[in-house]
């Protein structure tokens, strides 16, 4: 093995090693296995604990300095598998004082019982009334974060060489993009090529669905309603597939835009190829970047009502209903501290940095002064606010049927009467792999990984990092749980790998029982903490075939006691070891290592499928201060 980094082993022989039998940590220890990462300092302050899919540092840090009693922290899951967790979070009521919440989430679960109802508070006159979903009877569980825009981009330079007038309404718009498909240039392409992570058929055909259903509080409440799972007309679903008709008849929808990806059609808005298409305000930036031509949005728009779309809700958050408990009273005043925080401008504009949107959703709020908005200000004022439905239910179907309907080979009646099928009879089972027999911490999870690496590549000993609070991330860490019930192939994915279309490779060696106390006392780290050397705090591992003791709070060479193997026998520091971990966990070049030759989820997979039933390790990790 080569020489590893100098402060990974500086501790070696400075333990001693001691059989112990380990009993539940969280308790005994008043260590939160969830929380790791919290500090220790300033105990007085009340801890909110906001559960969210995106960090938060500007406005956590505002609120720090703006309410000096208050400490926020995040509880942050930074993988894809966002939907996934937000379902599984919320299923099982489990999730931090606060919720952040994106819009198209909204309607997977139903939250109504599980967060406070906020139409007494203050806070909510500072949004229009359409930005809000209040129920029948006036509740408001959720208030919005900033808003994002998702418009036509155009090339501005194009229309007035050509003496193009931007249209004003669906009828100007539709006679435009023919004027301009007869000059040979493309009038409107969009895309609708299907990538591993995203079908853009359903998703074009949810942005027709939006601008003709959405834009009115009683569209949300229809659609909300859908994917509850309550029996509803689906008319509202037959108006976007006449407005894709549409779209096709007048040649701005082609069956060869199912092979032009997403970046392709961008780059031909760039070169002058197609004259109008979808994107954000990011791609406008990117494209005045790198062009000498100017680029500006143009509003989408409704067939039904001619007008533009043009806002699009990206997250809304809500208050624990947990929070109104008895004794909890200064939890409850904090959390509407922080709450009323974010519906103010500032708060806002904090959360548009933390990358939640483009500009507050606050009423009378400043427009930014961007010269892509700059010919859509009126729209803007006008507040046509909407969220992009989701028909995940519909998936089986519509992943291939929209195609179909594309190419002519089904008609909308024939693809609404499958799905009216599906919402009678419900979604095709899902095959279950396994069943948890209780929920695991995040610490417990890691475990678990760990156990599954560990018998894949048949180690002595495997090693998982573990994500902290605050979106601390170690090479390979996902903040996220295994529930009790049940387990499918979506937990395994959302548990074994951050990102979807990537998993974790896994590596092996062999080191001595000293060097292997040295990585535990060391900690995990992320990819910033091994390029710069150093760590800030100590991050424990997750791991398979040892029992230990970690002391969060001490400084190396006392971090880690009572390490016994899994069969009690003592850790000896001059024997040989196999030990297993996730590729790039340890700086590259410092072990020779080898490739295990299974990845992850393959590993977690194999492993809950043989095991069948699966239960936490209470015992294997005791976790002090």
């Amino acid at each position: 093995m080569k020489r590893y980094k100098k402060g990974f082993f500086t501790a070696v022989c400075l333990l001693t090693m001691i059989v112990i039998s380990a009993g539940c940590s969280t308790k005994a220890a008043e260590v939160d296995e969830d929380l790791l990462g919290v500090s220790q300092s300033d105990m007085d302050k009340v801890t909110i604990t906001i559960t969210c899919n995106s960090k938060l540092d500007h406005f956590a840090a505002a609120a720090a300095e703006r309410f000096p009693n208050i400490r926020l922290v995040q509880d942050c899951y930074t993988g894809q598998y966002r939907i996934s967790e937000h379902v599984a979070d919320i299923e099982h009521h489990d999730f931090g004082d606060l919720l952040m919440v994106k819009a198209g989430h909204i309607p997977k679960v139903n939250m109504s019982d599980q967060l406070i109802d906020l139409s007494t508070q203050p806070f909510p006159v500072n949004f229009n009334a359409n930005l809000l979903q209040a129920d029948e009877n006036g509740h408001i569980t959720l208030i919005p974060g900033p808003l994002s825009f998702n418009c036509n981009i155009y090339n501005k330079t194009l229309f007035e060489e050509n003496n193009w007038r931007v249209p004003e309404n669906y009828e100007e718009f539709v006679a435009l993009v023919q004027k301009i498909n007869r000059t040979g240039i493309r009038g409107l392409r969009n895309c609708y090529f299907d990538s591993a992570s995203q079908s853009y058929q359903i998703y074009q055909y949810s942005v027709f669905s939006a601008l003709d259903t959405l834009t009115q509080v009683d569209g949300q409440i229809w659609h909300n309603k859908l994917m509850s799972g309550e029996t509803v007309s689906l008319n509202p679903m037959k108006t976007a597939f006449e407005n894709m008709q549409h779209m096709m008849d007048i040649g701005a929808i082609k069956q060869e835009d199912m092979s032009v990806p997403f970046n392709e059609n961008i780059e031909a808005i760039a070169n002058r190829e197609v004259a109008i298409g979808g994107g954000e305000i990011d791609h406008i930036r990117t494209l005045n970047s790198s062009s000498k031509d100017t680029f500006c949005f143009m509003p989408h728009f409704s067939m039904t009502d001619g007008q533009g779309w043009l806002l699009n809700l990206g997250y809304f958050f809500g208050a624990n209903k947990d929070l109104q408990q008895p004794g909890n009273e200064k939890k409850l005043s904090a959390a509407m501290e922080i709450m009323n925080f974010i519906a103010s401008e500032e708060g806002q504009e904090l959360l548009v940095e933390d990358g939640l949107g483009m500009m507050p959703a606050t009423i009378d709020a400043e427009i930014p002064d961007d010269p892509a908005l700059a010919q859509i200000h009126t729209q803007i004022e006008s507040g046509r606010y909407i969220m992009r439905p989701t028909y995940d239910m519909f998936s089986s179907v519509l992943d291939t049927d929209i195609g179909a309907f594309i190419r002519g080979e089904l008609s909308s009646e024939e693809i609404l009467d499958r799905c009216s099928l599906v919402l009678k009879q419900g979604p095709p089972s899902v095959q279950s792999l396994g069943e948890a027999s209780d929920d695991f911490t995040i610490l417990q999870t890691g475990c678990l990984k760990a156990d599954a690496l560990r018998a894949a590549t048949n180690t002595d000993v495997s090693l998982i990092g573990i994500s902290e609070v605050d979106g601390y991330d170690p090479v390979g860490g996902i903040r996220t749980k295994l529930y009790k019930g049940s387990i499918v192939e979506d937990d395994i994915t959302r548990i074994a790998q951050p990102l979807m279309d990537v998993p974790l490779t896994t590596v092996r060696t062999s080191m001595t029982g000293k060097e292997l106390l040295s990585l535990l006392e060391y900690g995990a780290t992320s990819e910033t903490e091994q390029a710069d050397g150093k760590v800030s705090r100590f991050h424990p591992f997750a791991v398979s075939g040892l029992r230990l003791a970690y002391h969060l709070n001490r400084d190396e060479g006392e971090r880690v006691s009572a390490v016994t193997l899994e069969d009690g026998s003592k850790l000896k520091p001059e024997a040989t070891y196999t030990i297993s971990y996730i590729a790039g966990a340890f700086p590259k070049g410092q072990f020779d290592e080898k490739e295990a030759g299974i990845t992850l989820t393959d590993a977690l997979r194999k492993y809950i499928t043989t095991e069948k039933k699966l239960a936490p390790d209470k015992l294997r990790i005791q976790l002090n201060h």
